[in-house]
């Protein structure tokens, strides 16, 4: 690619403008098994329709969408804490979902990277992204027809050590930072999709037991250690689709929830790795996504839109909407 392709592009006076925000859990139990949560879940999927009805209406020309990565893009022989797309982005397809061929804001997309070298936010970043179902979960319930282009960013939330809540938040402060700079008149809308608590059937990389090695090989090594991967897809999927209910700490969620809508944001941005998982479980690391989120959103009033537990689909189901501030 030609240097001239990361240049930035100054001088006209316009800037683009952050509108909305909507933080939403995800679940592969959703797409495996959506019957199982019963009235709950349809509620969730049902507000989900709602909020994509509300982006819609808001007028977001763009997402900038933060996720993660379930040990499909990155493993312990390459681990990034945050990992920027400026290029070409496609689906896994885990899960059931599709294989999305994902359209990128690229401008924005390499106007954040460029911005946060300018001030020391070392993103990773990649011309062919592949995206799991943190990311696409989130694209089939709020933008399905792929009618609104993605900057898709994934953060390290399962491989520790992990990326601090309060550096997530400042990650968060940059790409506000990097939108509210770049020269253009289009309306950007935040959306970070994981949490809450769950327990994810995924080994400690230094567990002993003999029936995690092989595992255990492939996190340490990466894809090139898979020597029958749809076997090994599917004894992952059916790790967790055997569970039929999942431990959820609804007291630590609702505490969650309460800090950000009141936005008590210090707190939440010195919750240690070893408190969330205590409390929330190795799969609530993923509000680190929400961090960043909480960074880029300040002076947005938080509501929450949804929360119940969720044990059928082994996680605290939330979603909430961001709306810009009435000062």
């Amino acid at each position: 690619m030609e240097a001239s392709n990361f240049t930035h592009v100054r001088g006209n006076g316009r800037m683009a403008e952050i509108i909305a925000g909507i933080a939403m859990s995800h679940s592969p139990m959703i797409m495996t098994n959506e019957a199982a949560a019963g009235d709950k879940g349809q509620r969730f999927i049902q507000k989900t329709a709602e909020m994509k009805q509300w982006l819609k209406q808001s007028g977001a020309d763009i997402l900038v969408l933060v996720s993660d990565d379930h040990f499909n893009s990155y493993f312990y022989n390459h681990m990034p804490s945050f990992t920027i797309g400026i290029g070409e982005c496609e689906g896994w397809g885990d899960w059931q979902l599709p294989k999305y061929q994902v359209p990128v804001e690229q401008e924005l997309a390499k106007h954040i990277l460029l911005t946060g070298l300018e001030h020391h936010v070392d993103f990773a970043f990649t011309l062919s992204m592949k995206v799991d179902h943190g990311h696409t979960q989130a694209i089939y319930f709020l933008n399905s027809e792929l009618g609104i282009p993605v900057v898709p960013i994934a953060v390290n939330t399962s491989a520790p050590p992990l990326p601090t809540m309060e550096r997530c938040f400042q990650v968060g402060e940059q790409i506000s930072k990097a939108i509210r700079s770049w020269d253009s008149d289009k309306k950007v809308a935040l959306v970070a999709s994981g949490g809450l608590s769950h327990w994810v059937p995924i080994p400690k990389i230094d567990s002993p037991k003999p029936e995690d090695q092989d595992l255990i090989q492939v996190l340490k090594k990466g894809r090139e250690e898979i020597k029958q991967l749809d076997e090994y897809l599917k004894t992952r999927e059916t790790r967790v689709t055997r569970i039929q209910s999942g431990p959820v700490n609804e007291e630590w969620d609702r505490e969650l929830l309460r800090l950000i809508t009141e936005q008590d944001v210090r707190s939440l941005r010195q919750w240690s790795a070893e408190f969330i998982e205590e409390h929330g479980g190795n799969g609530g690391q993923e509000i680190r996504n929400w961090l960043v989120l909480l960074g880029a959103l300040q002076g947005f009033d938080a509501e929450v839109a949804y929360y119940e537990p969720i044990p059928e689909w082994v996680t605290g189901m939330a979603i909430v909407q961001f709306k810009q501030g009435r000062d």
